[in-house]
């Protein structure tokens, strides 16, 4: 079967998980003999720069509530073979811009959250964006396949959000690029804490945001420093900033937490910690989980609903502990921490694992999805 045409949409490129996942996948196709576009609502010249072998296109709008028209205009132009937009609120623009256009580009929609407890409690605020599942129960049905990044995904969707399961869907966890990853992992730490390895380094990447549970990481952390030293990096940015260092204060962990923001290369710190944790209340498919598995780092994490149980196959791969328990995350920490062979059994069985999340084989997988819609006369049988 000839390859397909592909288009991803998404809002940007100036970093983070969707500009990772988004450039990993169009290489990915690329190296595949696929012909795809990356279109943004914008883009610096240097942003453009830093991606020199991806073809990107530019929509030329500043936000997603502005893109419909824009992206109706490219469809019509480029009429790609497939549409995959991503995150959530594209879903919708994409459905939307294809019926508009009146071309005959396949929908491929793209779930990277718990979309339930994404909009009623990290959007509590934002209405806008709290009633976004309202609007996708009515438009997810209208396009012609889904590829969701964790089994819990879809039990979302369809479970919770009773959005009808009458299009095909996939579950394909993220794409890392472990080379580039490994190479970035080499570069040299200046900071002291990664001089002297006599006390363990925790550290995290992760929004300072409620999803991360970033409070109850500290609580759990504050019992370790109880019985031996430690320290803990968090690396990331967001709301909670103020928050989370009031309680570094009243915690008596100040000097033993460092929160420096977002980092554009966390691997190096991945690759030196001792252990590498995600105490988040849900997740989609947590791409820095895979990189600092790819990083060799023992993983500690959360069974919250999610990726990050596939990503570590309920515990073959690294530590799993109840979410929301304070007391079993320490647990779950200092027994890592305490124990050299454990430690370096989690590090090898995150190197091995990290290969499954290879840049070319998630491509390779989201092409066999599309071409197998593409093959289908009814989107609807294609499964």
């Amino acid at each position: 079967m000839k390859a397909p045409s592909i288009s991803i949409l998404t809002h940007d490129i100036s970093g983070g998980t969707f500009t990772n996942l988004c450039t990993a996948l169009v290489r990915g196709f690329r190296e595949l003999g696929v012909e795809c576009n990356l279109v943004v609502l914008d883009a610096t010249d240097e942003e453009l720069s830093q991606f020199s072998d991806v073809p990107i296109v530019t929509l030329g709008v500043k936000r997603t509530a502005f893109s419909l028209p824009a992206t109706i205009r490219y469809l019509r132009e480029y009429q790609p073979d497939v549409l995959l937009p991503m995150p959530w609120y594209f879903n919708i623009v994409g459905v939307w811009a294809r019926y508009l256009a009146n071309v005959n580009t396949k929908v491929v929609l793209g779930e990277h959250n718990i979309i339930s407890l994404e909009a009623e409690i990290e959007h509590r605020d934002k209405v806008h964006l709290r009633f976004l599942p309202v609007l996708m129960r009515y438009v997810y049905p209208h396009s012609d396949g889904l590829i969701a990044v964790s089994k819990d995904t879809i039990t979302d969707l369809v479970e919770t959000l009773h959005i009808a399961a009458n299009i095909p869907m996939q579950v394909i966890l993220n794409p890392i690029n472990v080379k580039r990853v490994e190479q970035l992992s080499k570069v040299s730490i200046d900071h002291p804490w990664f001089q002297n390895h006599d006390i363990p380094v925790i550290v995290t990447a992760a929004r300072l945001a409620k999803q991360k549970q970033l409070d109850s990481l500290l609580q759990a952390f504050a019992q370790i420093t109880n019985d031996f030293p430690a320290r803990l990096l968090i690396l990331g940015e967001g709301p909670l900033r103020t928050e989370l260092e009031t309680l570094c204060q009243t915690l008596g962990i100040a000097e033993s937490v460092w929160m420096p923001g977002y980092d554009a290369n966390p691997y190096r710190y991945m690759a030196a910690c001792d252990v590498f944790v995600l105490a988040s209340a849900w997740e989609g498919c947590p791409i820095a989980l895979q990189e600092a598995m790819a990083c060799g780092a023992a993983v500690v994490v959360t069974d919250a609903p999610g990726g990050m149980k596939d990503i570590v196959e309920y515990g073959k791969y690294g530590m799993m502990v109840p979410t929301g328990d304070v007391n079993a995350l320490a647990t779950g920490l200092k027994q890592v921490l305490a124990q050299p062979e454990l430690k370096q059994h989690y590090r090898a069985q995150a190197r091995q694992r990290s290969h499954d999340f290879h840049y070319l084989n998630t491509s390779r997988q989201y092409l066999e999805f599309c071409q197998s819609i593409l093959s289908s006369p009814n989107p609807q049988e294609a499964f």
